[in-house]
């Protein structure tokens, strides 16, 4: 889901980035940047939350265990309980995702620090057009 809307956002950046290139001098290209970089900003709080719930599941051996619901329902009907060691496969699914997420984080940055650095180049472009009113 959260790579799926990566994907959307990247057209939309670089679209943007272009039509605001274009209107350099326009304190317009410069509100069109807003939104999509609190859009961005919500998105990476998001991706940051999911990211911090894998990881406190992953802290947890007995949480990562109570997630092989099956399995445990397998074993309770034999009378047994399954052994600690046996989290290792959540664990390594949690990881994967864990993974995933942070490669997440690491392009939604990469989105955000390119439409700061417009904001800052549209910002000092129409300081400098204003000068030399």
């Amino acid at each position: 889901m959260y790579s799926r809307r990566l994907r959307l956002y990247e057209p939309i950046v670089n679209s943007l980035m272009d039509r605001v290139t274009n209107e350099a001098f326009s304190p317009a290209g410069l509100h069109k940047l807003v939104p999509v970089k609190d859009s961005l900003q919500h998105f990476e709080m998001n991706v940051k939350g999911a990211l911090g719930c894998i990881t406190d599941l992953l802290s947890n051996d007995e949480d990562m265990l109570d997630l092989l619901l099956t399995e445990k329902a397998l074993a309770k009907r034999n009378g047994q309980t399954l052994p600690l060691e046996s989290h290792e496969r959540a664990e390594i699914l949690l990881e994967e995702y864990a993974r995933r997420l942070n490669s997440i984080l690491l392009e939604i940055d990469y989105l955000l620090q390119r439409v700061q650095s417009k904001q800052d180049m549209v910002a000092l472009s129409l300081d400098a057009y204003r000068n030399r009113m």
